[in-house]
């Protein structure tokens, strides 16, 4: 019996969110990943949440940043399931995605789940199509 809800969660989820299977090669920091997805590696960026800045470019390193970043590597060498929101890229090209680990019926939001951990906080700064879902869960 158990199988059975287990299979028909999973075909309603199916016919209901599109989304794709990875597995994560490598933590970039706290808030990106590279997955390889089929045959190609993609640089996602996670949707909604902010880590504090460990490879930033032109920024130092902030506190809590090692923190949150070996966190994330906590996903590196897993199958995940990736959705995204309507629109896949943002204004820099970059991909933007929700990293669900687990199994159906118990999926965790990697990005809603660092903000619960405090490696990171709500990101506000762009709308996301799911906004309120990580506001109702934040309560």
């Amino acid at each position: 019996m158990r199988k059975i809800m287990i299979f028909t969660l999973m075909v309603i989820t199916v016919s209901l969110f599109a989304f794709e299977v990875g597995q994560v090669i490598r933590a970039v920091d706290g808030d990106t990943v590279i997955v390889k997805i089929g045959e190609k590696q993609e640089r996602i960026r996670l949707l909604g949440v902010d880590t504090p800045e460990s490879v930033h470019p032109t920024k130092p390193v902030e506190p809590g940043a090692l923190d949150a970043s070996a966190f994330t590597k906590q996903l590196e060498g897993q199958t995940v399931l990736i959705t995204y929101d309507k629109n896949k890229t943002d204004y820099f090209g970059r991909i933007l995605a929700y990293i669900w680990i687990g199994e159906p019926p118990g999926l965790i939001c990697w990005n809603l789940y660092l903000i619960q951990t405090g490696h990171g906080q709500l990101y506000t700064k762009y709308k996301f199509d799911h906004l309120e879902w990580f506001r109702t869960q934040l309560e």
